[in-house]
């Protein structure tokens, strides 16, 4: 009914999500349900008791900025009051500054990557049940996932080509008898645009120990398409070396000692882990670099348009993972996320606005993305 001052509705508001499910102080969510009422008037938004800015509100949405003087790395209260003076009620995570939380299932989510144009994350997650590991993707703010491996065997390690769309991953499946060991090797496939929305499923390496970590060339140097992480050993199948492997046209080839390899923007030089330190060499040429010394760091990811790096770094103490940024020469190291809980494996969103990574913050591991200021 008509309010009297042209507001209609909002006597029985039912919050029903929350998105992104957490938000640092500064940014924006999106509260959706039913019966908000058609304009704000005197109702509002408090989270965990101060009023939030009302950026938007419809009788089905409401849009909010969480408000400074909240408790920062907490959940905390929201709570709804419509023109009608009712309440809807429900609970948000207020996530480390400048960082937002994407997803909240009690399965472990990891080893983030971003889709095509940065719309979409995709991640390697438990949430099919037990033990296995199958890759998902999210809205990158959040909503519902699509499940996009259910093989037999654990799907890490995901990361998609920004120009096409085309996922590689790393899985002990058996496709077709060619994997009859079960150690991990290299897939690719392209998402089936089909109810359940599958990947088709190609294997790329067929060797006697595992293989890991691929990662795309977004510029394609030297015909040089892929490169992924190789676990040389000798006869008996004893631990040799980790081996960054390079996929081109002309084969597959050694490049140097080290796992967990990314390339810069132009495909001109691999980033990579060795030793527990970050190095950098080029694709077709040239000899080792080392750009941190620490003994601290890995999972490197070269920014593909400002030439920047993310990493992971232990901290002094040893108990707590740490998102740390430098540029392409070692320099200005700067940290952006850290936490006494853990942050892991960050991957820069194509446009380099975002970070993307998986944390351990609610006891157990979820998706968190960092917003450059």
């Amino acid at each position: 009914d008509d309010d009297g001052t042209g507001g209609t509705g909002g006597e029985n508001p039912v919050l029903t999500a929350i998105s992104p499910a957490g938000a640092a102080i500064g940014l924006q969510v999106r509260a959706t349900g039913t019966d908000f009422g058609s304009r704000q008037g005197t109702g509002g938004v408090k989270v965990a008791g101060v009023d939030a800015t009302i950026e938007l509100w419809l009788p089905t949405e409401i849009e909010f900025t969480v408000p400074a003087g909240v408790p920062s790395d907490a959940m905390a209260s929201i709570t709804i009051t419509t023109l009608a003076e009712k309440t809807a009620t429900g609970e948000i995570d207020i996530t480390p500054p400048n960082t937002y939380r994407v997803t909240t299932d009690i399965a472990s989510d990891q080893y983030p990557c971003w889709g095509p144009g940065g719309d979409w994350i995709y991640f390697s997650s438990t949430r099919s049940g037990g033990a296995n590991w199958d890759i998902y993707r999210i809205p990158a703010t959040g909503g519902e996932t699509q499940r996009l491996t259910s093989y037999e065997g654990p799907d890490f390690y995901p990361d998609v080509k920004q120009s096409s769309g085309e996922l590689a991953w790393s899985s002990t499946e058996n496709h077709l008898g060619r994997n009859p060991d079960g150690d991990f090797e290299i897939f690719t496939g392209f998402r089936v645009a089909a109810p359940g929305g599958a990947v088709t499923q190609n294997i790329q390496t067929e060797n006697e120990s595992r293989d890991l970590d691929p990662a795309w060339a977004t510029g394609m140097h030297g015909g040089v398409r892929m490169t992924s992480t190789y676990e040389q050993v000798d006869m008996d199948g004893s631990f040799v070396a980790w081996r960054v492997m390079l996929h081109g046209t002309g084969g597959v080839t050694d490049l140097t000692e080290g796992r967990q390899p990314n390339f810069s923007g132009d495909g001109r030089w691999v980033v990579y882990n060795h030793e527990d330190n970050i190095y950098k060499m080029g694709t077709t040429n040239g000899t080792p670099v080392q750009l941190t010394d620490t003994g601290r760091d890995w999972y490197p990811h070269w920014g593909q348009v400002n030439d920047r790096i993310v990493f992971q770094r232990m901290g002094d103490a040893g108990n707590s993972e740490d998102i740390m940024v430098m540029n392409a020469d070692g320099t200005d190291v700067q940290e952006i996320v850290a936490t006494k809980n853990g942050e892991y494996c960050p991957t820069w969103s194509p446009d380099c606005s975002m970070v993307v990574y998986h944390g351990h913050r609610w006891g157990n591991f979820d998706i968190y993305v960092y917003v450059v200021p």
